[in-house]
C-alpha cells in the first residue's frame, strides 16, 4: 500500500488559556482499501477536507481509520467518515470517557457514538498485511505506535504521542530521556526508513 502525509501536525499554543494540538494525518491506500492513519482534529478539519478534494477523496471512500489513542486531538474528525471501520487498542473500551468533564466527558461520547463499526487491536496484530501494531501504553493505556511497510517510503514508524516531535526524538536517541519510550525508539529506528511523528513534520532515518 502506498503511505503519504496529508496534514502535517502540530500544535498551536496561546497563553495562558488555550491549547490546541492538532495530529498529523497519514493516508495509506490501495485497489481495495482508503485508510486514514488519525483522522486529526478539530484545528485541521479543514486542511484535510481540502487535501482530499485535491486527490478525488470522498468521506464516505474512506474504509478505514487507525486511531493512535483516545485523545480528541486524534480522534475529533472520524465523526466525518461514517463508512469506516475503526482500528483502536481494545483497552479503549476500559475507559469511562462520560466522567472527563461536564464540557469534555459529552464531547468525547458524541465522537465515539459515531463509531458503528470497530475493530479492536492489541500487541503484535498486523492490519491489511503491512500494518505492525505495537501497544505502547506510555501516553495512555490503549496507545499503540505503528510500523507500515509500504510501496513507496520503505518502513514508516508512527509513534503516536509516545515521542510527539523531532526534538523529544533526538533527546531520546542521545540518551537525555531513559525510558520503556526510550528503548522502543532506539530499536524502531534501526528497522524504520521515516518516522511520522503526531506533532512535527516526518523525519527520514533510514536508506529508503
Amino acid at each position: 500500500m502506498r503511505f503519504e502525509v496529508l496534514v502535517p501536525g502540530g500544535s498551536m499554543r496561546i497563553p495562558p488559556y488555550v491549547m490546541s494540538p492538532y495530529c498529523t494525518v497519514a493516508l495509506l491506500s490501495d485497489e481495495e482499501r482508503t485508510v486514514l492513519i488519525e483522522p486529526g482534529s478539530f484545528p485541521s478539519w479543514e486542511a484535510l477536507e481540502r487535501t482530499l478534494k485535491e486527490k478525488n477523496i470522498k468521506p464516505e471512500d474512506v474504509t478505514d481509520l487507525i486511531v493512535s489513542h483516545v485523545h480528541m486531538d486524534h480522534i475529533f474528525c472520524s465523526i466525518f467518515f461514517k463508512n469506516a471501520t475503526v482500528h483502536v487498542h481494545e483497552k479503549y473500551r476500559e475507559r469511562n470517557y462520560a466522567s472527563f468533564g461536564p464540557i469534555a466527558g459529552p464531547f468525547y461520547t458524541m465522537v465515539l457514538s459515531g463509531w458503528k463499526q470497530v475493530h479492536t487491536l492489541k500487541d503484535g496484530d498486523v492490519l491489511f498485511d503491512c500494518v505492525k501494531v505495537f501497544h505502547t501504553p506510555y501516553h495512555s493505556s490503549e496507545h499503540i505506535s505503528l510500523l507500515i511497510t509500504t510501496e513507496n517510503m520503505g518502513k514508516v514508524l508512527m509513534p503516536g504521542d509516545i515521542c510527539y516531535s523531532r526534538i523529544e526524538y533526538f533527546e531520546y536517541m542521545k540518551g537525555y530521556k531513559k525510558d520503556a519510550t526510550a528503548e522502543f525508539l532506539k530499536k524502531m529506528s534501526e528497522e524504520c526508513d521515516w518516522i511520522v511523528f503526531s506533532h512535527d513534520l516526518p523525519m527520514k532515518v533510514g536508506g529508503a
